[in-house]
């Protein structure tokens, strides 16, 4: 799930159980309420359960739901 969202960075803070980490360089798309609302890009740097990613299209908040498909 998406932890924190800068928006003047343009980059979200994810939050994934431990050993289920993506993969640098993954896409991943952002959900609210069932809907596909965004698309981030995992750049890191990754500390513990949380990762950074890119903000590549769409928009994001804390509290959204982040998958693969």
């Amino acid at each position: 799930k998406v932890a924190r969202y800068n928006e003047a960075g343009g980059f979200v803070v994810l939050e994934f159980p431990v050993g289920h980490m993506p993969a640098l360089q993954q896409r991943l798309f952002v959900y609210r309420g069932g809907l596909k609302i965004g698309e981030v890009k995992v750049t890191g740097p990754q500390r513990d359960d949380h990762i950074v990613a890119d903000l590549t299209n769409g928009e994001a908040q804390a509290g959204d739901e982040v998958r693969d498909k």
